[in-house]
């Protein structure tokens, strides 16, 4: 068919259908490209869903060109930061996340997929925020793969990470010229937010999240490097030790990692660390530690509220409670403590050696002894078994001993 009888018109594309007979039955995006007809498959057979197909694909080309945000469509410009931008974000899984969720909202809210990015207002934001701390559901296509989720409602935390998310992908396209202003999204209201956690992990609790990792080294030897550092988890992640650890000292910044007042500094390295970084395991990590933190704290009886972090404050904690120098804790940890009295982080680094945190050292050394021996008692209790689809079995040991056989003249 011709662009006049297409049943569906956007800019210099039409819907049309295959002159040549070939797929008769699928709906194609046509528009003449440096003097030649070009063809693109939707990959639909329904007309509704075609036009939507067409629609996407004009918006994604306008997106790379200068629009006022009335006119500019949010979704393309997501995808964009994802693309461009993508391979120096630390936490991508994170940020693809924060846009399902947007996208899955939008799927539901009276805006549509086809929202502007002028429509991200205050009132846009707090139906957001509701619809997220509220049982919800989405189901979202997404690279080739259905992503479904189902959520009781989240904490305002975790809406407040999707804010920052899409602040960063609007700012991102007014710094590449292609909205003139992106919009002032407002944060989640402080009160609706959870007070900072407190809670730390005793000895034998540390002991037994090692022991339930003894079947995955990755992930133990990622344990036990925020328990002998107290690095951030994510940083933890992206540790080298080919690159980042020299001996008695370790340089927790990853490499390619911007400099920021996050700075994860350069830590000493106990013993039974450097011990474990010489001998630091290869192999196929597990696909998301995500979901495995999620299934061992199931396993274990943790609540929701313990997470990678938590091991990060408890050491810290143990630090203050042996006695260490809050200096020496501000500078272990990368920040500055509310009791330390340097004022920036160039000079805190500049002042304290790794080297010469002996405090700091005895209080790792000391706490690594502790989970160590509470991981041994945990496993001489436990048994974690691997089940044939691949998930966990956690059992306590018989403490029954066998008992005698007697025989029918009472002898043994």
């Amino acid at each position: 068919m011709s662009r006049d009888t297409s049943p569906f018109i956007v800019g210099d594309y039409w819907l049309d259908k295959r002159r040549d007979g070939k797929a008769p039955d699928v709906w194609q995006i046509a528009g003449r490209e440096q003097g030649r007809l070009v063809y693109r498959s939707t990959k639909c057979r329904d007309v509704a869903k075609a036009k939507e197909a067409l629609r996407t694909f004009d918006a994604n080309l306008r997106s790379k060109t200068k629009q006022d945000v009335e006119d500019a469509e949010l979704l393309p410009h997501l995808f964009l930061y994802l693309k461009e931008h993508g391979p120096d974000v630390h936490r991508l899984d994170t940020v693809k996340s924060s846009f399902r969720a947007w996208i899955g909202f939008f799927r539901q809210d009276e805006l549509g997929t086809g929202v502007k990015v002028a429509d991200i207002s205050k009132s846009t934001v707090a139906r957001f925020r509701r619809w997220r701390m509220g049982p919800h559901e989405w189901d979202v296509p997404w690279g080739g793969r259905q992503f479904r989720h189902i959520s009781t409602g989240v904490s305002g935390e975790a809406v407040q990470r999707n804010i920052d998310d899409l602040r960063a992908a609007l700012r991102h396209a007014e710094d590449e010229k292609r909205i003139a202003a992106a919009p002032r999204i407002p944060s989640v209201d402080k009160t609706l937010r959870s007070k900072p956690r407190k809670l730390t992990l005793t000895p034998a609790e540390l002991g037994a999240i090692v022991a339930y990792a003894d079947h995955e080294p990755d992930v133990q030897a990622w344990l036990w490097l925020l328990i002998g550092t107290g690095v951030r988890p994510d940083a933890g992640l992206a540790f080298n030790p080919a690159a980042q650890w020299h001996g008695a000292v370790a340089d927790m910044h990853p490499v390619g990692w911007p400099e920021t007042n996050k700075r994860n500094p350069v830590v000493p390295v106990i013993e039974p660390l450097q011990k474990l970084m010489a001998a630091w395991p290869g192999g196929k990590p597990v696909k998301s530690r995500k979901i495995w933190w999620r299934t061992m704290r199931a396993k274990l009886g943790h609540p929701v509220s313990v997470i990678p972090k938590t091991i990060r404050h408890t050491v810290a904690t143990h630090l203050r409670s042996s006695g260490v120098p809050g200096e020496q804790i501000s500078a272990l940890l990368g920040h500055k403590d509310e009791g330390d009295t340097l004022e920036t982080t160039t000079t805190r680094y500049a002042h304290v050696d790794p080297n010469k945190m002996k405090a700091a050292i005895r209080a790792l050394g000391k706490l690594w002894d502790q989970v160590e021996r509470e991981a041994t008692k945990w496993r001489r209790v436990h048994i974690v078994s691997i089940t044939g689809d691949n998930n966990k079995v956690v059992e306590r040991r018989s403490s029954e001993k066998p008992k005698e056989v007697v025989g029918s003249n009472g002898g043994r």
